[in-house]
This record gives C-alpha cells, sequence and structure tokens, in this order.
C-alpha cells in the first residue's frame, strides 16, 4: 500500500514538471494576448492549453474585480487598460497578441 501511495506522489509530482506554462505556450503559438486583458486561445484543439487559458483568465478576472472594486471603476475600464498593457508587452516580446482590429498578430 506504502508503494502505491508513494508512486501516485511521484507520477503527480512529475505530471507538473510536465505542465504547460504561459512562457511555453506562447511561445509555440498555443495562446495570445487579447485586447480585453485576457488570453486567446489560438490552438483551441489543445486541451492543455485550453485549461492553462482558463486558470489564469480566471485568475485575472479575480484580479480585475479587486483592482476595480479598489479603485472604484467598472471592470471593463481596468480590463481594458490590462488588455493595453499586455498586448503591447506581447509584441515587445514578439509572443502572439490581439491588435485593435480584433486580429491576431504572430
Amino acid at each position: 500500500m506504502l508503494r502505491i501511495v508513494f508512486t501516485t506522489l511521484i507520477l503527480l509530482c512529475a505530471a507538473n514538471l510536465w505542465a504547460l506554462d504561459l512562457d511555453q505556450a506562447k511561445s509555440q503559438q498555443l495562446v495570445g494576448e487579447q485586447s480585453d486583458g485576457y488570453l486567446g486561445l489560438l490552438n483551441p484543439g489543445h486541451a492543455e492549453a485550453a485549461a492553462l487559458v482558463q486558470r489564469i483568465n480566471h485568475k485575472r478576472k479575480q484580479k480585475y474585480l479587486e483592482i476595480a472594486d479598489q479603485q472604484k471603476t467598472a471592470l471593463a475600464n481596468i480590463e481594458k487598460i490590462a488588455g493595453e498593457k499586455l498586448t503591447a508587452r506581447a509584441a515587445k516580446e514578439q509572443a502572439p497578441y490581439q491588435n485593435a482590429n480584433g486580429q491576431w498578430v504572430k
């Protein structure tokens, strides 16, 4: 029994090492920064990238809501500002991003 638990723990740790992170997903052009401050999925068939986008967008939305509450402004205002900053950074890093017309630039 102890052997099974130990083996399971090792496999779980190893799975985390292989998990896709944001930088890898961007460099593989699986995801990109959208103009609304959230990540967009460039390859809808990639399940791991889709899960990453969902996880990060959830965290971003929570942070944006917190900032909007602190600033006493609409969520849309925070999303717009974040989108401008994130797409500008992505362009500088030559990572995929959505331009003002909604088109993906890679």
